[in-house]
């Protein structure tokens, strides 16, 4: 846990140190063909911060479909599981005592005779 806040704080401390260096670095900006498309002098860390929210953004449809197909999957194992089971459990379950399996208890009609 000390480790992971070690980290956070630094990469922070680098984040904001890196904003703070470049808030006077501004440049142009081309979104679209033509004049209409062209912003001037946006400050690099706006531009950087939105590529990385577009960034972000796009993967997200790439892991919805990811879980989905392994939700799919799931299923399709716990279908094939349920009807192995029901094969399988063709055989009566055992009887488990204190000890895992429950001792057989010997009555004088079953001991063997000793001669």
């Amino acid at each position: 846990m000390p480790l992971k806040l070690i980290w956070y704080i630094l990469i922070l401390i680098c984040l904001f140190t890196f904003v703070g260096l470049n808030l006077g670095n501004q440049s142009d900006v081309n979104v679209w063909f033509g004049e209409e498309g062209h912003l001037k002098d946006v400050p690099i860390v706006i531009s950087f911060f939105i590529m990385y929210i577009l960034g972000a953004i796009s993967v997200i449809p790439y892991l919805i479909g990811s879980g989905l197909r392994q939700r799919q999957k799931m299923k399709k194992k716990s279908e094939t599981m349920a009807d192995t089971t029901v094969a399988v459990s063709k055989k009566p379950p055992k009887e488990k005592g204190r000890r895992g399996l429950k001792r057989k208890v010997e009555t004088e009609e079953t001991k063997p005779e000793i001669i």
